[in-house]
């Protein structure tokens, strides 16, 4: 017999403030009454999953987000192995929480967040013990936050390694999984200077003009290439492992640590009404009863089977360029 209520997990990728989307599309999934059974989340996917799996709601977490910055953060890493320290992120979260001893088990839905293994660089998957340390690591964008000592190793950023992480979604046992995704989409002008020959001038002889010089410009050209990168991983997992649903959040130019707070209402606004546009999907995840086990499990093999097929057709060095 057909289950009739299938099992839904969430995956949610990391992006930085572009996550933020993120508490659009739960407050959409609750509007709806549209269960989540799991989740699992990099970077600031993974802290929106953990937060809301510990009964945060989603308009609790707007609320916290449209006033929150990263500038509210802003303080010195005492071991100089990041820009800024971990400890005013540390004391939000706990107010958030209530408590800074959070573990894993207290959570009301079950939560992996990814991080990486910066000595071995091994993908590190976090699910059970203290809440907090996960939290911080999953986080840790390198350069800017410290990597965090946890369970034995120095942890970063999930998404360095699965910036959205639908296969361990799905290997959490879930029937039907969501996949909301955040990327980096550099869309700008270059413009020629007005004038070839400018005049001689004081001014001139300087490197930059400093009140007209557009600060946003270098970084977002930094995150779109190492973007291109992260695309690349993601695209992959994906392809070997795709969700039943995906909600693409389109935010151009967006910078993963958008300085200016008045923009985090904006970019939730955009996923809610992303995930408010594919609503009938997400209803008929709900809805749509399972098929038998019989044919879940031709249609896994299938699945894989197409999957070995494009292995093998596919060329040599793929991401490369053709030569001639």
């Amino acid at each position: 017999m057909p289950h009739s209520k299938p099992t839904l997990g969430l995956a949610l990728s990391g992006g930085g403030i572009r996550g933020l989307a993120h508490i659009g599309v739960l407050e959409v999934l609750e509007e709806a009454q549209i269960p989540v059974h799991t989740i699992a989340g990099s970077s600031m996917g993974g802290i929106i999953g953990a937060l809301y799996a510990a009964g945060i709601t989603p308009s609790s977490l707007r609320a916290a987000a449209i006033k929150a910055s990263i500038l509210d953060f802003a303080t010195p890493d005492l071991h100089g192995r990041g820009l800024i320290g971990q400890r005013k992120f540390q004391s939000f979260l706990a107010g958030l929480l209530g408590r800074d001893d959070l573990t894993f088990a207290d959570l009301k839905i079950p939560v992996v967040l990814t991080a990486t293994d910066l000595e071995s660089g091994a993908l590190v998957l976090l699910r059970e013990g203290p809440l907090m340390p996960a939290l911080l690591a999953t986080s840790a964008f390198p350069l800017v936050f410290p990597p965090v000592h946890h369970q034995g190793r120095w942890l970063v950023d999930g998404g360095t390694l699965n910036n959205f992480p639908c296969d361990v979604a799905r290997a959490m046992g879930v029937d039907r999984v969501i996949g909301v995704d955040t990327p980096i989409r550099i869309q700008f002008e270059l413009h020629k200077p007005e004038e070839a020959h400018p005049r001689l001038s004081f001014r001139s002889l300087l490197p930059i003009n400093v009140r007209s010089f557009d600060w946003k410009q270098p970084i977002l050209i930094a995150e779109g290439a190492v973007g291109h990168t992260l695309d690349v991983l993601n695209r992959e997992r994906v392809r070997c492992c795709p969700p039943d649903l995906l909600i693409g959040v389109d935010l151009p130019n967006t910078s993963t640590f958008l300085v200016d707070s008045s923009e985090h209402e904006r970019i939730i606004n955009i996923g809610h009404a992303e995930a408010h546009r594919v609503l009938g999907d997400l209803r008929r995840l709900r809805d749509r009863p399972l098929p038998p086990e019989w044919r879940q499990r031709w249609g896994r093999f299938m699945r894989r089977l197409r999957r070995a097929r494009a292995a093998y057709h596919a060329p040599d060095f793929e991401y490369f360029p053709p030569l001639g």
